[in-house]
């Protein structure tokens, strides 16, 4: 009870007791029956009350609205995954035109190869001239007469000329005729690559090619015992004689 409710309760108490026109003395007994200092003495202070926190939890209220906060910076990027499985290969798609390099291309390996065997030729003609005397070698443009210090038939000089990688010696022109005959050693004679066999009195090369240049000797060629071959002097003419004479010279061209 509050410090002020004791004396406002006296005061009352007098108030009353005053309009009912009641004894003074009876209300000095009153007054002497509560001792003054032990009414209106100050009231000891209570117990604490208990703290608000110990008492039951509320109900949890609502979700509130998301704030309307700046978008964070985008992090860094997480570990690639593995490899995801190959995919079907696709439609073939049309063949496109041929290009002009290529056909450019295919033309310089030509060349390439071209080039390369005449390298080959050329160390081959070196390689034959190590082995033979210069008397017996004879060039003249792009061309190389070779003696092969053997006599044999037509027949069995062309085929060793041709395992050697080279014909039966074929002047075409003047100048190659005079490198021919500079080989020759009187009275020798040396077998060109030049018959009639296949048709008589026509002329051709080993490759069936008519013969565009001759130097016949005069009377020449006469077929006296069917002489399908032709051989060269040792002064440069031309004679026609027996391809089965086996006395005659080879020479190989290449």
């Amino acid at each position: 009870m509050h410090l002020h409710q004791p004396f406002k309760a006296l005061v009352l108490a007098m108030a009353l007791m005053m309009a009912s026109g009641g004894d003074i003395n009876k209300h000095e007994e009153y007054m002497n029956a509560c001792p003054v200092i032990q009414c209106c003495a100050p009231g000891t202070n209570g117990l604490p009350g208990r703290d608000g926190r110990d008492g039951k939890e509320g109900p949890k209220g609502e979700k509130g609205d998301q704030g309307a906060g700046l978008r964070g910076l985008q992090g860094f990027p997480g570990k690639a995954g593995p490899q995801g499985a190959k995919g079907d290969q696709g439609p073939q798609g049309e063949k496109g035109q041929k290009g002009e390099s290529a056909t450019f291309d295919a033309l310089q390996r030509q060349v390439a190869a071209l080039e390369k065997n005449i390298q080959t030729l050329q160390a081959d003609v070196r390689r034959h001239q190590n082995f033979f005397s210069l008397q017996w070698v004879k060039s003249v443009g792009k061309k190389t007469f070779m003696s092969t210090g053997r006599k044999d038939s037509f027949e069995n000089g062309k085929s060793l000329c041709a395992k050697a990688g080279g014909a039966l010696a074929c002047p075409r022109n003047q100048a190659e005729n005079t490198a021919l005959r500079e080989i020759l050693k009187a009275p020798e004679v040396a077998y060109l690559g030049i018959s009639d066999v296949q048709t008589e009195g026509r002329f051709v090369y080993l490759n069936g090619e008519p013969v565009t240049y001759t130097n016949w000797n005069t009377g020449e060629p006469n077929n006296n015992g069917n002489e399908d071959c032709v051989a060269m002097y040792d002064n440069g003419k031309w004679n026609d004689l027996d391809c089965s004479n086996s006395k005659v010279s080879i020479i190989c061209e290449f």
